[in-house]
């Protein structure tokens, strides 16, 4: 990754942001076969790629900012990222949900059919109630991925209502579940969504890369030359013929993408309609001698009224995610960057004392993050999934991408960045 001034100050393409977007629509366009493949710079401001997909890698231990995991069935990585590669570890499906004073195990049981009885007996809601996730699963696979884009929206909460869903199961697996999800418990967010989620994970996989979700954008980086590349690269604004660095320099570009969030996508391009507002959320890691259980799927708080929303014990997924003899858990809850650190573990710890017993004294606390810029908002209003932008344009050929103009995920994200390389590469974008 190339940091210096020296590289040129011309190319085809400058993609501000090196997130999964601006590294997928790159991608895809060095890896265009053939003469015309255009030139491109990828600047980035920060000192490393994949923007709000980031791990650190503390003590030995493998701390992704915010409990973050990637759905195999992603049709954009399942057509740009190499799985054997990044060494999947895959999370059990279902989830444990917090109920009377324990947990119960609401399966998948189309992918795990001995488990049926576990799932349709336990508390966690009716028989009907389970009955219905049948039919929200079998309505979220038929059609297209753009035509359930387009579907007649409501909010999710609503659309569960409307489906009969029970009040029970709505706040004790739904708003946990989602909530960890769409990180907004009131379930607000647009039923495309719950739709869209429901599809992603009845196909394939939960998994995290063994190395730590950074391991996505990195394998994307290794794909770029060596030159494409310039971290430590901040942008003050896009002009009529390329873009103008905050040290000075100017690039010059027949095409500029803007492949940041949201709210700097409508700054640099002047146009605050791209701006939305966000979900945030907090994210404590803990680390352990002993692993409180031996589960590889999410923990929901069920019942709980405690600060916990969900916990994962991340080394039952993957074993190197903490040193040897020592184990990892993660703990999301809302976000409380305002709030006392010590307080907020003291809060954490007593519910989590209650779900797995004394030996939570124990646990040592390694890092918290706060995320305040987790997913971006969507209205109930149709996807605008134009990435092209043609009015009141600072530059003739400028592109945006990101997941808030598809959906707020990995797969919106990355499947931006290629429909922006797709168009871009319908233009001629000659050498200069």
């Amino acid at each position: 990754m190339h940091q210096s001034a020296s590289a040129p100050d011309a190319c085809d393409v400058a993609i501000i942001g090196a997130g999964l977007a601006g590294l997928s629509c790159a991608v895809r366009l060095c890896e265009t076969p053939g003469a015309s493949k255009p030139t491109v710079r990828l600047l980035e401001a920060t000192d490393r790629v994949g923007g709000r997909v980031r791990t650190d890698h503390i003590d030995g231990f493998t701390l992704d900012h915010g409990f973050q995991v990637l759905l195999t069935a992603y049709p954009a990585c399942r057509e740009l990222l190499d799985y054997d590669g990044l060494n999947l570890q895959s999370f059990d499906p279902g989830a444990l949900v917090r109920q009377n004073e324990s947990f119960s195990l609401l399966s998948d049981p189309w992918r795990r059919p001995l488990e049926i009885p576990s799932t349709a007996f336990n508390p966690v809601g009716s028989i009907s109630d389970k009955l219905r996730i049948a039919g929200l699963r079998h309505a979220s696979k038929r059609g297209s991925l753009d035509e359930l884009y387009h579907r007649p929206q409501t909010t999710t909460v609503q659309r569960l209502q409307a489906d009969g869903f029970s009040k029970r199961i709505i706040d004790q697996f739904f708003r946990p579940f989602l909530g960890g999800v769409f990180l907004d418990e009131s379930l607000r967010v647009p039923s495309r969504m719950l739709e869209f989620v429901f599809r992603m994970f009845s196909e394939a996989d939960v998994a995290i890369p063994a190395a730590g979700m950074e391991a996505i954008p990195k394998q994307l980086a290794h794909r770029l030359p060596g030159e494409a590349i310039e971290l430590n690269r901040s942008v003050s604004a896009i002009e009529a013929d390329g873009v103008r660095l905050t040290d000075g320099r100017k690039l010059l570009a027949k095409t500029v993408v803007v492949a940041t969030e949201s709210g700097a996508a409508a700054r640099l391009t002047e146009l605050s309609s791209l701006a939305t507002d966000w979900f945030g959320t907090t994210t404590v890691y803990y680390a352990a001698a002993k692993a409180p259980n031996h589960h590889k799927r999410l923990i929901l708080r069920g019942d709980d009224n405690g600060p916990v929303q969900t916990a994962a014990v991340m080394t039952n997924i993957a074993s190197k995610y903490a040193p040897a003899g020592q184990h990892l858990i993660s703990v999301s809850t809302k976000l409380s960057h305002h709030d006392d650190i010590d307080k907020l573990d003291h809060s954490l710890r007593q519910t989590l004392t209650h779900w797995f017993g004394e030996s939570v004294a124990s646990w040592r606390r390694i890092q918290v993050y706060h995320v305040p810029y987790g997913l971006p908002q969507l209205s109930l209003d149709p996807v605008e999934r134009s990435v092209r932008l043609r009015v009141d344009s600072p530059h003739p050929h400028l592109f945006v991408c990101g997941d808030h103009r598809e959906t707020p995920s990995i797969q919106g994200a990355m499947n931006s960045g290629l429909r922006a390389a797709a168009e871009i590469l319908t233009c001629e974008t000659p050498s200069h």
